[in-house]
C-alpha cells in the first residue's frame, strides 16, 4: 500500500481513466439510484417479453403463453394429476389477432431458441418439472428439496414482464409441496442449496447492502451526524459515496491512495464530476477532473478542453484526498459549498492505529481538532464499537450541538472462505477449545463479532449442527423450527448465527464427547501432495498385504494435511480459480523460497541472470541517456512558457501591429531550440538503438506455477481448476527494461508472481498493479503494508508466520479474499497458528481504539493506567516537509496544469 502523501503522477491520471466494466457500471448505477430507492432490485435476465421486446399487454401475454408454454403447463398438469394433487387446469382462449409486425416476430422464435437464449418461465418449469419427478422417491428427497428449495427463491427474484400464468402455475406447485419440505434437509445440504447453487448465483437480483440501506436512509435526514459505518470488506462500502453525492457533496479521505484511485475510475465511469487532492501544501495544488471543470480554454483545431482554472470548484461533487491534503480540501470545498451541505467520508480510519508513534498521527488529530464539516462517515471493516469510543463520541457531539450518532454494523455472509491452519485443516470454533467454559467464552466473541460468519466453512457449519441436532445435543430450545419459521429464513447468514448460538447451548456433560467426535473424524481440506518430493522426484509407495488403512486411520493423521507452503511446486496446484496473495514482511526471503523450490536447473538459471546482468548494463545506459532528454525537454519547455507569458503580457501594451510582429517572432524557431531538437532527436535515435538489443529472457513452461507441463510433472492426476498466470512476453520485455529492479522480482515475473513493495522503480509497481487488475498474476507477494491498500481478486491468501498483526489487522488482511461478485473456491492459509487463536479471542486495550479516542478528538488525551487523561495541548503547526517531490510530480500531471 502506498502511504506516501504526494501528487498523482501521470500514469495514475491515466488509469483513472479507463472505463470499468459494463457489469460494474450496473453496480454503480443501481448503487445510485438506489440512494433514492432503498428497495430497488434490478434484475436483467430475460423474460419471454423482454427477449422479443414486444409491447407488454395481457392479449399478447396470453398469445406468448399459448405458444411457447402451453403444452410444458399441460404435462405438468397431467402429472399432478397422477400424483392424485388437486389441480385446476388453466384455460386460456385467446383468438384475437396479432398486428403484421409481432406476427413475424412470433414466427422467427421458435421454443428450441428461447430455450438457447435462457428465458426465465422456461428456467421456472424446468425445477417445477423436477420438484413432480423427483417427489414420490424416497431416495430423492435431497433432490426434491434442492428443486423446491431453488424454485422458492427464483420466483421471488424481480424479472420484468414475467408471464402471469407461469407465476400462477409456479406459486400453485409451492403451495401443493410446502407440507413435504423439511428445513433440516436443506440446511444439511446448504453447500449444494445455497452456496453451489448456480441458479441461484446466476439468475439472483441486484440489490443494495442492508448497510447501503441504512446510511442512505441516515443521510435524507438533515440532521449533522456522525456515522460508524462498519461492514465486511467487498461490500461496497467504498462505492457508497458516489450515491451520497446525490445530495451532498462529499470529501473522500483515504490514506491509501489506490483506493481512492479505485473510487475515481469508478465515479468517472458514471460521469461524477469529481476533484483530486493529493499532498497538498494548499488549495492552489487541488485538480479537477474535465467533468468538473467550470472555467477552461478549449483547444481550437480539436474542440476538447485545454487549460482548466483549478480554483473554481463549483461543479465538484466529490473531492478525493489523502489524509495530508484534508485542511485544504476541506476549505477547498466551503468556498463554494455550506458545511451542512457536505459529508466527510474518511476511508479505513484504523490505518496506523495499530502503531503506538506514527508519522501520520499528528496530522490526523489536526484534521480533526480543525474540521468544520459536522457531517461524517467513519468507514471500515474492523471500526471500534460504539460503547467502544467513550471519548471520540462525547467529542463530536460537543464541537457540533444537536448531531447525532448513527451506528451501521452489517454483517453481510453470501460466501464462506475458510481458514486453513499450518496442518490443512479448516478451522472453526468448536476445533479450538476442549474445555467447556472456554468453548463458550469464544462462542460469544464470534457473536459480538460477527464479521467472522465469513470466514466460518458452511460444510463444516452444517456438518456440526446436524450431529447436535440428530443426536440431541443441545437445549431444546435451539430446536430449528423456532429459528427458521419459512424458506425465506433459511440463508448462509442465519445458518452461521445459528451455529454461534449451538455452541452456547450445548449441554455441558455433551461436550466432552463431542469435541473428541469432531477432533478425531477431522479431515484436513488441503491433503499434502504425497505422490511427489519437493525436488520432483515421484514417491513410490509400499505397502504390505494386510495393512490397508481404516477409515479412521485416514481421518487421524495417516492422511496427512498441509496449508500448501511450496507454492511453485508440489502444492500449487491447490491455488484454484483466481490469483493469491502472499502477506509476509520478509519479502526476499518468501522471494528466494519461491526461486528456490521452483527447482530451475543451474545451467537455466546462470543463461538468465547473464541476460538480466547484461539487460542491466544497458537500462543503466538507458537511465541516464533518458535523464539527458527530459532535461533537455523540461529546459525547452520552460524557455517555451516564459516567452508565452512575455508574449501575452506584451499584447495588453503594444499595438495590433507590434503584436503581430511578435506573434511572428514567435512561430519562428531560434538556433538554439534547432540544437535542442537535434539533440533531441541524436538521443532517442540511441536510446532506441538500446532499446533493440535488450534481450528477451522466458522459462520454460515446466516452471511456471499450473502452466500444463508443471502439473505433469507436479500434480499429476491431482489438479482441478488450478490457477495459472498469463503475462504477455511485451510485458516480460517491458521488466526487463526497467532501471532499479531486482533480478530476483524479473525472475518471479517469468513465474507468474509480482512483487509489492515500496519500489524505487515506480513504473514496476504500476505494471504489478495492472496485471493484478486484469487477473493475469498467479501469485502476488506484499508486505503487511499493502493489507488496506488491494481491491484486487484474490481466491487464495497467505499469511506469513513472521507477521505480528493485531486482530483488526489480521482480519484486514483475510478481507483481501473473495472480493469478487461470484462464489469460487477461497482459502485464507495460516502458516502460523497462534494467529488464527488471537483471531477467535476477545482482547481489551486494543491499539486501534486506544488511538482513535486520543487522535479522533479536539482534547489532547493520554492513554496511562488503563484511562485517558486529558493534558496540556501545547499544537504545534505540521510539518508538511520539503516541497521538492511535489514539484517534481508537477512536471508529471496530466496535460499540465490538470
Amino acid at each position: 500500500m502506498d502511504l506516501k502523501q504526494r501528487k498523482l503522477n501521470r500514469s495514475e491520471w491515466n488509469s483513472i481513466e479507463v472505463a470499468v466494466s459494463k457489469t460494474e457500471i450496473d453496480v454503480l448505477r443501481l448503487i445510485i439510484a438506489g440512494f433514492s430507492d432503498v428497495n430497488i432490485r434490478i434484475n436483467n435476465n430475460n423474460s419471454i417479453f423482454t427477449f422479443l421486446k414486444m409491447e407488454y399487454n395481457e392479449k399478447m401475454e396470453d398469445q406468448l403463453y399459448n405458444k411457447y408454454l402451453c403444452e410444458r403447463v399441460k404435462k405438468i398438469e397431467s402429472e399432478l394429476k397422477k400424483l392424485n394433487l388437486e389441480y385446476k387446469a388453466m384455460k386460456i382462449d385467446n383468438k384475437d389477432k396479432i398486428n403484421s409486425a409481432d406476427k413475424i416476430r412470433l414466427e422467427r422464435y421458435d421454443e428450441k431458441t428461447l430455450k438457447k437464449n435462457d428465458i426465465y418461465e422456461l428456467l421456472l418449469l424446468n425445477h417445477i418439472e423436477k420438484v413432480l419427478y423427483y417427489f414420490p422417491k424416497t431416495e430423492c428427497v435431497k433432490l426434491f428439496s434442492f428443486h423446491y428449495y431453488t424454485l422458492y427463491k427464483l420466483i421471488r427474484n424481480n424479472i420484468a414482464r414475467l408471464n402471469r400464468h407461469i407465476i400462477e402455475i409456479t406459486n400453485r406447485v409451492l403451495k401443493m409441496f410446502e407440507v413435504n419440505i423439511n428445513i433440516s434437509v436443506v440446511i444439511e445440504n446448504a453447500v449444494e442449496f445455497i452456496e453451489k447453487n448456480d441458479s441461484l448465483l446466476k439468475y439472483n437480483d441486484l440489490c443494495l447492502y442492508e448497510h447501503q440501506k441504512e446510511i442512505f436512509t441516515a443521510f435524507k435526514n438533515e440532521t449533522p451526524k456522525l456515522v460508524l459505518y462498519m461492514a465486511p470488506t467487498g461490500t461496497g462500502k467504498t462505492l457508497t459515496p458516489i450515491a451520497l453525492s446525490e445530495k451532498k457533496r462529499v470529501i473522500f479521505v483515504c490514506a491509501a491512495r489506490h483506493v481512492g484511485l479505485a473510487l475515481a475510475k469508478a465515479a468517472i465511469s458514471v460521469n461524477k464530476k469529481i476533484a483530486f487532492a493529493f499532498g497538498c501544501a494548499s488549495a492552489d495544488d487541488i485538480r479537477l477532473h474535465y467533468f468538473a471543470a467550470k472555467v477552461f480554454t478549449r483547444n481550437k483545431r480539436t474542440g476538447g478542453i485545454g487549460k482548466v482554472d483549478n480554483s473554481v470548484g463549483d461543479n465538484v461533487e466529490i473531492i478525493i484526498c489523502d489524509i495530508k491534503s484534508y485542511l485544504p480540501a476541506m476549505y477547498y470545498m466551503l468556498a463554494f459549498n455550506k458545511a451542512t451541505d457536505m459529508i466527510m467520508y474518511w476511508d479505513e480510519p484504523t490505518i496506523t492505529m495499530d502503531y503506538g508513534e506514527h508519522e501520520f498521527h499528528t496530522t490526523i488529530r489536526k484534521n480533526w481538532k480543525k474540521n468544520l464539516i459536522p457531517n461524517i462517515v467513519l468507514s471500515s471493516a474492523t471500526l471500534p464499537k460504539l460503547i467502544e469510543l467513550t471519548e471520540t463520541i462525547p467529542d463530536f457531539l460537543n464541537k457540533f450541538p444537536g448531531a447525532e450518532i448513527c451506528n451501521i454494523v452489517s454483517h453481510d455472509c453470501k460466501k464462506s472462505i475458510p481458514i486453513i491452519n499450518k496442518d490443512g485443516y479448516v478451522v472453526l470454533p468448536h476445533y479450538l477449545n476442549e474445555n467447556y467454559d472456554e468453548m463458550v467464552v469464544t462462542a460469544e466473541h464470534c457473536q459480538n463479532y460477527l464479521t467472522l460468519l465469513r470466514y466460518f466453512d458452511l460444510k463444516e457449519v452444517v456438518d456440526f449442527i446436524s450431529y447436535v441436532l440428530n443426536n440431541n445435543l443441545s437445549n431444546k430450545k435451539m430446536k430449528l423450527e423456532r429459528h427458521f419459521e419459512t424458506l425465506n429464513d433459511v440463508n448462509m447468514k442465519n445458518i452461521k448465527i445459528y451455529y454461534v448460538k449451538l455452541l452456547q447451548n450445548i449441554v455441558r456433560e455433551n461436550w466432552s464427547v463431542m469435541y473428541s467426535h469432531f477432533k478425531n473424524n477431522r479431515a484436513p481440506r488441503i491433503i499434502e501432495n504425497d505422490k511427489i518430493d519437493p525436488k520432483g522426484n515421484k514417491i513410490t509407495k509400499m505397502q504390505s498385504l494386510g495393512t490397508s488403512l481404516s477409515k479412521s486411520e485416514k481421518m487421524t493423521g495417516m492422511v496427512k494435511g498441509t496449508s500448501g507452503a511450496y507454492v511453485t511446486t508440489k502444492d500449487a496446484y491447490t491455488l484454484t480459480d483466481g490469483p493469491t496473495i502472499f502477506i509476509s514482511n520478509e519479502i526476499e526471503k518468501i522471494a528466494k523460497f519461491c526461486i528456490q523450490q521452483a527447482n530451475i536447473p543451474a545451467i537455466v538459471m546462470d543463461e538468465i541472470m547473464k541476460k538480466i546482468d547484461y539487460n542491466n548494463v544497458i537500462n543503466e545506459r538507458l537511465h541516464l541517456l533518458e535523464s539527458e532528454v527530459e532535461i533537455i525537454k523540461e529546459q525547452a519547455d520552460k524557455k517555451a512558457k516564459n516567452e508565452v507569458s512575455g508574449f501575452h503580457a506584451g499584447i495588453k501594451v503594444n499595438s495590433r501591429n507590434k503584436s503581430s510582429k511578435d506573434s511572428k517572432k514567435m512561430n519562428r524557431e531560434t538556433d538554439e531550440e534547432k540544437a535542442s531538437k537535434g539533440e533531441v532527436s541524436k538521443l532517442t535515435n540511441e536510446i532506441n538503438s538500446l532499446r533493440a538489443m535488450i534481450k528477451s529472457a522466458t522459462l520454460n513452461d515446466t516452471f511456471i506455477p499450473n502452466k500444463k507441463m508443471h502439473l505433469d510433472k507436479w500434480a499429476e492426476e491431482l489438479e482441478k481448476g488450478a490457477f495459472t498466470s498469463n503475462i504477455d512476453e511485451n510485458v516480460v520485455s517491458d521488466i526487463m527494461a526497467l532501471n532499479g529492479v531486482d533480478n530476483s522480482w524479473k525472475v518471479l515475473l517469468m513465474m507468474g508472481i509480482g512483487v509489492f513493495i515500496n519500489h524505487e522503480n515506480i513504473t514496476y509497481t504500476e505494471i504489478m498493479k495492472r496485471l493484478a487488475d486484469e487477473q493475469k498474476l498467479y501469485m502476488i507477494i506484499a508486505s503487511s503494508d499493502y493489507i488496506y491498500g488491494t481491491n484486487y481478486q484474490f481466491c487464495h491468501g497467505y499469511l506469513s508466520k513472521d507477521l505480528d498483526l493485531t486482530q483488526e489487522k489480521i482480519v484486514q488482511a483475510m478481507g483481501r479474499i473473495g472480493r469478487n461478485n461470484i462464489q469460487q473456491t477461497y482459502t485464507i492459509r495460516f502458516r502460523d497458528d497462534q494467529q488464527i487463536l488471537k483471531l477467535f479471542t476477545s482482547e481489551t486495550d486494543k491499539p486501534e481504539i486506544i488511538n482513535m479516542n486520543i487522535l479522533f478528538n479536539t482534547r489532547k488525551l493520554i492513554w496511562q493506567d488503563n484511562q485517558y487523561i486529558e493534558v496540556q495541548d501545547d499544537e504545534e503547526p505540521l510539518d508538511y516537509g520539503s516541497n521538492e517531490e511535489e514539484e517534481e510530480d508537477d512536471e508529471e500531471e496530466k496535460d499540465e496544469d490538470n
